[in-house]
C-alpha cells in the first residue's frame, strides 16, 4: 500500500427538481441543495472507503497488512480560493479521509460551478460555470515545480481527461512532464480518459492529449461507450489493445452491465461480468466509484479479475442510490 495523490477539478453542486412544465423558464427556480462534486474528487472519496473496508474485512494481502494508514493516505490535488465554499469543501474531504494538504488555494479564485435539473420524468440536464474556476490556474506561475517536489513519495498519482481538459496547452504540457518524472522514480500513474467533448476545443487536441498519455499509464480505465464514440472501437477489447498498443501497462474498459474486459503488456487478457442491478437508480458515479474501488484493492495486492470484482460491486450499491458519494459500508466485499 502506497500513498496516491487524485490530480483534479472539484465544483459546487446545486441540485434542484423542477416542477411542472420543464420547458417553462420558470421552473428553473425553486428549492436547491448546494454540494459539491467531480469525478476525480468522487474516486478518491471512494478509494478511501473501499481501502477501510478492503482492511475490515482481511482480504489485504499478508506482506501488505501491517502497514500504518499514513502509509497509504489519499490526498487530494486541485486549485481552490480562500473563500468560505472552498474551506467548506476541504473541511468535508477531510472529514472523509482526504489529504488536503496539497490543495493550491488562491486569493481572489472561486470554485466552478454547475446546476443540475430535473424534469418531471427523471431526466437530468446541466448547466457549467467553470470558465474560470481556480482549478484551471493549478499549474499556473510554476507551481509545477513545488507540486512535484511533494508528490516525489507518492506511490501513485490518478487524473483523468477532465484534469486534462480543464488546463490550456502550455500547463497541459507542465502536467505531462510532471507525470514523465515522477514515473521515471517509481510512481505509478492512473488515467481515466472520462471524455467530455465540450471541455475541448475540439477532437483533435483532446486525441492528442491521449497520445501524450497513453505510455505514461500504468493503469487506464476507459469507458467503452465514450472510447467507441470518439475512436470508434468496435468491442471493448478492440479499445483495450488499442490503449495497450499505444503504451499503457494494465488497460481494464467498463462497459456499464456489460462484462468489464481487461489487458495488459504482459498478455494476461479477460472479461468480468458485474452483478445484476435490480432497479439503477442514479449513475452519476458509477464509473468514478469503480475507478476508486479498483485502485484501492490493486493497491492493497488484489489481483486484477478480484479487483475488478470488488470494483463491479461498489459500482452497483453505488448505481443503486442517489447521489455520487453514497454509504457502501454494508457491502461485503
Amino acid at each position: 500500500m502506497t500513498k496516491t495523490a487524485f490530480i483534479g477539478e472539484c465544483m459546487i453542486e446545486i441540485s434542484a427538481a423542477s416542477h411542472g412544465n420543464s420547458t417553462e423558464p420558470s421552473s428553473a427556480f425553486g428549492p436547491a441543495k448546494l454540494s459539491y462534486a467531480g469525478d476525480t474528487l468522487n474516486a478518491a472519496v471512494y478509494m478511501a472507503r473501499v481501502s477501510k473496508l478492503i482492511a475490515l474485512q482481511g482480504k489485504t494481502k499478508p506482506e501488505l497488512s501491517e502497514n500504518t494508514q499514513n502509509d497509504a493516505a489519499i490526498s487530494y490535488v486541485t486549485a481552490l480560493g480562500t473563500d468560505p465554499y472552498s474551506q467548506a469543501m476541504m473541511v468535508a474531504w477531510q472529514n472523509d479521509g482526504l489529504d488536503t494538504s496539497l490543495v493550491r488555494q488562491i486569493d481572489g479564485e472561486l470554485p466552478g460551478l454547475y446546476a443540475i435539473q430535473t424534469d418531471a420524468s427523471g431526466e437530468r440536464s446541466f448547466s457549467y460555470w467553470r470558465q474560470n474556476a481556480a482549478a484551471r490556474q493549478l499549474f499556473k506561475n510554476g507551481y509545477e515545480e513545488a507540486l512535484g517536489t511533494e508528490l516525489a513519495g507518492f506511490g501513485m498519482v490518478y487524473l483523468s481527461g477532465i484534469s486534462l481538459a480543464i488546463l490550456d496547452t502550455e500547463d497541459r504540457a507542465k502536467l505531462f512532464v510532471l507525470l514523465a518524472s515522477l514515473r521515471k522514480n517509481g510512481t505509478r500513474v492512473c488515467f481515466d480518459s472520462n471524455h467530455r467533448p465540450r471541455l475541448w476545443a475540439d477532437t483533435a487536441t483532446a486525441k492528442n492529449a491521449y497520445a501524450n498519455m497513453a505510455p505514461l499509464c500504468d493503469i487506464l480505465m476507459p469507458t467503452f461507450d465514450d472510447e467507441a464514440t470518439l475512436f470508434g472501437d468496435a468491442t471493448p477489447l478492440d479499445c483495450a489493445k488499442r490503449w495497450r498498443d499505444a503504451g499503457a501497462g494494465e488497460v481494464i474498459v467498463k462497459n456499464g452491465a456489460l462484462p468489464t474486459t481487461y489487458v495488459t503488456q504482459t498478455g494476461e487478457t479477460g472479461t468480468v461480468t458485474p452483478p445484476k442491478i435490480d432497479r439503477v437508480i442514479d449513475t452519476t458515479s458509477a464509473g468514478d466509484s469503480f475507478n476508486g474501488s479498483y485502485l484501492a484493492a490493486r493497491n492493497h495486492g488484489i489481483d486484477i479479475e478480484n479487483a475488478i470484482t470488488i470494483a463491479q460491486k461498489v459500482a452497483g450499491c453505488v448505481i443503486s442510490a442517489r447521489g455520487a458519494l453514497v454509504d457502501i459500508n454494508h457491502l461485503v466485499l
